[in-house]
């Protein structure tokens, strides 16, 4: 039997002793994702939303002792979650696909409007590669978790403590798979390339 492990110190997928490719690294390494612009001031505010809004989800968030530069994000979460109300299924749960050997984290999976939505959490600029991302934390959660989302979401969370929610339906959802399936076989060419 194998044995899937998530490395926190450097964000990395293992099944047994072979690295698995990430989602992102996965978009990345096929030039789907523009890092240019990304800084590790981005990443780690990206990071620390996610632990703050998991927190939220739990009611264990301490608003008071919160870093300010991370506030407006977590009001705009709360916002989130009082319209909507979403019933959290699964959340920041490290998955991998047994046949295609890749791994990811889906930030959220919901039952919202009574439609099961993967909801993946941004604080920084979209990218189409996101709707690829979504895609494939749709079919990690099916695989393993026997999940059927028929809706994709990305929630994004602004400084101004407003957010935003786009959504595609599970047509776009299968088609944009099939990208990503071909972006990871671009991937592992370059980097075997290399």
């Amino acid at each position: 039997m194998s044995y899937f492990t998530f490395r926190e110190s450097d964000h990395s997928y293992w099944l047994d002793s072979r690295r698995l490719d990430g989602v992102t690294e996965t978009l990345a390494g096929a030039g789907m994702i523009d890092a240019r612009f990304f800084t590790e001031e981005s990443r780690m505010r990206g990071q620390y939303v996610h632990l703050a809004t998991e927190m939220v989800d739990k009611g264990s968030l301490d608003w008071d002792a919160l870093d300010p530069v991370l506030l407006p994000y977590c009001e705009a979460y709360q916002s989130f979650i009082e319209d909507c109300r979403p019933e959290i299924l699964l959340s920041e749960k490290p998955l991998y696909h047994a046949t295609h050997l890749y791994a990811g984290t889906p930030d959220r999976v919901v039952k919202m409007n009574d439609r099961i939505v993967i909801v993946d959490v941004k604080t920084g600029a979209l990218n189409p590669a996101n709707w690829l991302q979504v895609a494939a934390y749709r079919e990690l959660v099916h695989v393993n978790e026997d999940i059927s989302a028929t809706q994709g979401a990305i929630l994004c969370l602004q400084d101004d403590g407003k957010y935003r929610l786009k959504t595609c339906n599970l047509k776009d959802m299968k088609r944009d798979y099939q990208t990503f399936l071909a972006a990871l076989v671009v991937a592992r060419w370059k980097k075997e390339a290399a």
